[in-house]
């Protein structure tokens, strides 16, 4: 079967994490994955934070509410955001570019053998204000979501639903 798809489909939201680092290489690749990511007009509307200093990735947790918990245990994190001021004319669509670079990052460190789970942000305006406030975000720049990366200390072989017939509709509903 096709690599990608291989891939793909062994990719599980990791919430816990040894003490591993990810190397300065590790990081940019990731990166480098989310900026690969298609957007709407190619207005590549997005902007990144990213850290490994375990203080800040501490008060994006906090920030971020209960369900933010395992950044706790992340060696780095990235706020995905959107920037206002690059987006086309219909705006909105920074949401779901966000969204593409964000799960481009996940597929990316998958494939470094580094796991991650999807952390959101967007649309909890309390959640959004925190981050906003943490970061001294300028007011073009809106927080999407947290990444938390890290090398897994949970199974990630455990089980996963692959695929759902009743979900596809061919031609009609």
């Amino acid at each position: 079967m096709n690599q990608t798809l291989e891939l793909l489909k062994k990719r599980k939201s990791i919430r816990k994490y040894t003490e591993e680092k990810i190397a300065d290489k590790e990081m940019e690749y990731i990166l480098k994955a989310a900026m690969a990511a298609p957007s709407a007009t190619n207005a590549r509307d997005w902007s990144f934070i990213v850290t490994r200093d375990r203080d800040i990735i501490n008060k994006m947790a906090e920030a971020n509410g209960r369900d933010s918990n395992p950044l706790k245990g992340a060696q780095m994190a990235v706020l995905v955001c959107g920037d206002l001021s690059r987006s086309c004319s219909a705006t909105d669509y920074w949401i779901i570019d966000c969204s593409i670079a964000a799960s481009f990052m996940n597929v990316a460190a998958e494939s470094l053998g580094i796991s991650s789970v999807w952390l959101g942000t967007w649309p909890e305006l309390n959640k959004v204000e925190a981050q906003r406030k943490l970061f001294n975000l300028p007011v073009n720049i809106i927080p999407h979501s947290i990444i938390s990366f890290g090398h897994a200390d949970e199974d990630p072989n455990r089980p996963r639903i692959e695929w759902e017939a009743d979900r596809v509709h061919i031609d009609k509903w």
